[in-house]
């Protein structure tokens, strides 16, 4: 789990001192480094329904390790998903669940990155519900 916050924390740093555009610019410049699913997981198991754009993750298991594939539409979505890469990718099954467990909610989890306001409540709602599935298919592997 430190691994993960540390991850995280290198992030909301980065984060906290942007603001507004560039908060979005850097989203757009992460997205582009996303580690895509493959056109074949683009389907209705794999489907985040709480974003408004069309986004999709797979969950890969690597011996101990996860390791997240994902692909959405919208480039600021991109951005968000490759901030869960950043922070899960290479974690184990237990240390991510723990992780997202830590916060309140999944609400409080977006607001401690530090993201803000220059998200619109349909990208936080796709950002939520991205780790509402993967919690829920890590514990139900």
């Amino acid at each position: 789990m430190d691994k993960i916050k540390n991850n995280l924390l290198n992030i909301r740093d980065g984060f906290s001192i942007l603001d507004g555009q560039d908060k979005l610019i850097y989203l757009i410049d992460l997205g582009k480094k996303l580690d895509l699913i493959s056109k074949s997981d683009c389907n209705e198991n794999n489907k985040i329904h709480a974003c408004n754009s069309q986004t999709w993750i797979k969950i890969v298991f690597d011996k101990d390790n996860i390791l997240i594939k994902a692909n959405s539409e919208s480039s600021v979505v991109k951005g968000l998903l490759k901030v869960l890469q950043i922070a899960f990718n290479n974690s184990e099954k237990n240390s991510i669940i723990n992780f997202i467990d830590s916060f309140d909610d999944c609400n409080s989890l977006f607001e401690w990155l530090n993201i803000g306001p220059s998200i619109s409540s349909q990208r936080q709602n796709g950002f939520i519900g991205s780790l509402e599935y993967i919690k829920r298919e890590l514990s139900n592997a």
